[in-house]
């Protein structure tokens, strides 16, 4: 859980995209308002330093949470084999609230894809062989007829 966690590359499962919003999301926001603190006590303190610092914190906090939140939106944009250029709809209104419901409870796609390999180790299902037929013509040859499971249970 949470390998290369900045990396856009891979597939992630719902939890870890569910986990992820709320730890970045928490993470960040702490890490913002320490920065938003500092910069208000350094303006307070007429020392100056303390500003330019607490700004700084803030923005690379900002900055790194938003990068984390994009990298862990494509994973699981590519879990469900989707480009992660999908998420420019996220810009549009309203848009974005289903497109954030559908990347929650949307099952991934099953066995590996384009993006990587299936997260959960699932396997595509194929039918396999449940029965052969042998059958013998007028000229004595032999012929075989394979029947194949159609269904998943």
């Amino acid at each position: 859980m949470f390998k290369a966690p900045f990396s856009f590359e891979g597939r992630i499962r719902r939890i870890e995209y569910l986990l992820s919003a709320i730890i970045g999301g928490v993470v960040t926001g702490i890490a913002f308002w320490l920065g938003v603190g500092t910069a208000v006590f350094g303006a307070a303190s007429n020392s100056g330093g303390g500003f330019g610092i607490g700004v700084l914190i803030g923005i690379a906090a900002l900055a790194g949470g938003i990068w984390f939140t994009i990298a862990q939106d494509v994973k699981r944009l590519h879990d469900v084999d989707k480009s992660g250029w999908f998420l420019l709809l996220a810009l549009i209104p309203i848009v974005n609230f289903i497109l954030g419901l559908y990347m929650l409870f949307a099952d991934g796609t099953v066995g590996p894809n384009r993006y990587g390999a299936d997260p959960k180790n699932r396997m595509p299902y194929q039918a396999q062989p449940t029965s052969v037929n042998v059958t013998v013509n007028m000229n004595g040859e032999k012929q075989e007829t394979i029947q194949t499971q159609t269904d998943k249970f």
